[in-house]
């Protein structure tokens, strides 16, 4: 299961403690030549290449002026020192707007300048709303772009703006931390009527400066362009949380999404307290319904044109096939012949018949079709969406759709469940790419709607190498070697052989050896049979093999690691590995004649933590050969910080162990 330092809680409903807003706040007013100069801070390093001097949010409410109960307005105003050019691509920016027309995010006040000093003298160079470049990410969500002018080593980047939304249950999340930039103070603030009853997730390892409450009242007047307003009063909750001097955030290796692990916090609407009458609001009962009547998903499967997609699904089944034939010639229809466009949302932008036409659109769009084939088909399908492991982990109890990515099929049997992902080419039936093994994902059904897991440590991944060494002249040593690689080493090979070729592939192959060695008769089975893994074959002529009067000998000569893969002397975050590890290798070899075994290393057992894992190296000989078996066996593919020197001390006693040599000397 994905490790993550996040945690829901309900923070705003009890207003606790004392307000001290502005406590420690740089000034924010107009750029001054003291801002050119960074105070000290234990945040900056020489590495940095930029800081945010400060970025400061806040969220309050208004009555909706088209009747619609309430709107969120947030505002956002921050400063970037640029340091170098390393940092210029920090200079550009992004918002997104999401909604449709009318109802869609509103964007106002808009400031964006980039200053300059010479001579103590600043210049600033201003843009406006015509400079934001505008790109459509999905249905729901448009993106402004912008990029800053006139950047120099030292420049002062300072931008503002407020979003106005009717999407009053889903309040923005604050980040408080930057991915490799260091934030000197950051500020978060919400004005939350009471009737609203939020829920506060926390994620991130760094303390708040200051988390503050207190109450307020306020006076909120609807449908002031229906031209019959109604007004309310309603206690107002202050929040307010402030970090600073904030380190950026450096990604260690095996984190999937860093974004994670970033100080953050972010906002969920349960349920509102209305007129005192308590109702739920968001869960995903009301989320699979909203779901299910949306033109751009459920009700895809009810538009017109079902006949052309019936007439598909006849041409498609030639014959009078079971449940389980019918659904893989559908399968492997839509996946050999759509191709792929996008895979970043979980809306259609187009209705199935123009998608079966064209023969080709995003993840969603080949999914929901493959699901109304299988329908069509007379089978139990339903769409299943999830978030993958490069969007970021989505929390199982909390229905946050901007955070679900991907869609995938669910096909049901009489006996069994399948899941289905028709978008990747070089996937089998009842396979899900790897990026899917993410955790919690949610079926969206009429019937059956439920949560689904993905976990990777319930991923069987063995990987097999079996070696026969046998002389071959005087000078050389030659070697049989077959490779049964696990289903999604399989999958990764199977997509560099199909962009590269084989030969590519086995030159690749070669290099990874030490020392000189040359590759024939290769094979690769089974390299278009997407259910099953791979297996490789070759012939490997070791020339570095000499017969002097002692030959030194790698036994293994295809490692599990090469080096150890955890390199830093400590961790602060998880390690995330793709799968839980099951490496065996074997080798058969015989003494070189005319030599005798003068040294050879010695059979040991490292177990790992109990019985989570083990490390075997076996190694025995009699009269004419040697039998060496090697098995690296982690039973969980996430690990906390606590058992990273535990794990780092694993794979070094595995690295020196698949390092020790054989010693052959000439008999006398």
């Amino acid at each position: 299961m994905r490790i993550k330092s996040f945690l829901f809680t309900c923070l705003v409903i009890c207003a606790t403690g004392l307000y001290a807003q502005g406590k420690g706040r740089p000034n924010t007013d107009k750029v001054s030549p003291a801002d050119f100069n960074l105070p000290a801070s234990p945040a900056i390093d020489s590495n940095a290449n930029a800081v945010v001097l400060f970025d400061i949010g806040k969220v309050h409410f208004e009555g909706n002026k088209d009747g619609l109960w309430v709107s969120y307005v947030f505002e956002r105003h921050a400063r970037i020192k640029v340091l170098n050019k390393k940092a210029y691509a920090f200079a550009t920016k992004n918002i997104v707007l999401y909604g449709e027309y009318p109802y869609h995010d509103r964007l106002s006040d808009f400031h964006a300048s980039s200053f300059n000093i010479e001579n103590g003298k600043i210049f600033e160079t201003k843009l406006n709303t015509t400079d934001l470049f505008e790109n459509r990410l999905n249905k729901y969500a448009i993106e402004k772009k912008f990029t800053f002018p006139g950047l120099k080593e030292g420049t002062i980047i300072d931008y503002s703006y407020k979003i106005t939304s009717h999407r009053y249950y889903s309040v923005p999340a604050w980040s408080f931390q930057y991915l490799d930039y260091p934030c000197l103070y950051s500020e978060y603030e919400m004005h939350i009527p009471g009737y609203l009853r939020f829920v506060v997730g926390r994620q991130g390892l760094d303390s708040f400066y200051s988390n503050t409450a207190k109450e307020g009242f306020d006076v909120f007047y609807v449908g002031e362009n229906t031209g019959t307003p109604v007004q309310f009063h309603s206690v107002v909750n202050i929040r307010n949380w402030v970090m600073k001097n904030i380190p950026g955030f450096n990604s260690e290796s095996y984190m999937y999404f860093p974004e994670d692990y970033l100080d953050k916090i972010s906002f969920y609407l349960p349920e509102v307290n209305d007129n005192s009458q308590k109702r739920g609001l968001t869960s995903w009962k009301s989320v699979n319904w909203e779901l299910l009547s949306d033109k751009y998903f459920g009700r895809v499967f009810e538009q017109e044109n079902t006949n052309e997609l019936q007439e598909t699904v006849n041409a498609i089944i030639t014959r009078s096939p079971g449940q389980m034939e019918a659904a893989r010639q559908i399968y492997q229809y839509v996946r050999d012949n759509f191709t792929t466009t996008t895979d970043n949302e979980i809306y259609a932008g187009h209705d199935l018949y123009t998608i079966n036409k064209i023969h080709q659109g995003s993840v969603a769009e080949i999914n929901l079709l493959l699901i109304a084939f299988l329908k069509l088909a007379g089978l139990s399908a339903d769409p299943v969406i999830l978030s993958t492991r490069d969007h970021g982990i989505h929390p199982a109890n909390y229905p946050l759709l901007d955070r679900m990515n991907y869609v995938i099929c669910q096909l049901k049997t009489n006996a069994n469940s399948y899941f289905l992902d028709a978008s990747n080419k070089n996937i089998g039936f009842g396979k899900l790419p790897i990026n899917c093994y993410n955790g919690h994902a949610r079926v969206i059904s009429n019937y059956d709607s439920a949560d689904v897991y993905f976990n990777p440590d319930e991923i069987d991944e063995k990987k097999i190498t079996t070696v026969f060494l046998g002389e071959d002249g005087d000078r050389y040593m030659s070697a049989y070697i077959q490779e049964s690689p696990g289903y999604f080493e399989s999958t990764g090979i199977r997509n560099d052989i199909l962009k590269n070729g084989e030969e590519e592939f086995f030159k690749h192959l070669k290099e990874g050896f030490q020392s000189e060695v040359e590759i024939t008769n290769t094979g690769i089975d089974s390299v278009h049979n997407l259910d099953i893994p791979l297996k490789i074959h070759y012939e490997l002529e070791l020339k570095a093999i000499s017969r002097t009067e002692i030959i030194y000998f790698t036994p293994v000569l295809l490692h599990s690691f090469k080096t150890n893969p955890l390199i830093a002397e400590e961790r602060k975050y998880p390690m995330e590995f793709d799968y839980p590890l099951d490496h065996i290798y074997v080798l058969n070899m015989p003494i070189p004649t005319g030599y005798i075994v003068d040294e050879m290393p010695k059979s040991e057992k490292l177990i790992y933590n109990g019985n989570e894992g083990f490390y075997e190296y076996l190694i025995q000989k009699d009269e004419n050969n040697i039998q060496l078996r090697c098995h690296l066996k982690l039973n969980r593919a996430d690990y906390s910080p606590d058992e990273y020197k535990l794990l780092r001390d694993f794979f070094g006693f595995v690295v020196k162990k698949e390092s020790e040599l054989i010693t052959f000397k000439k008999k006398k």
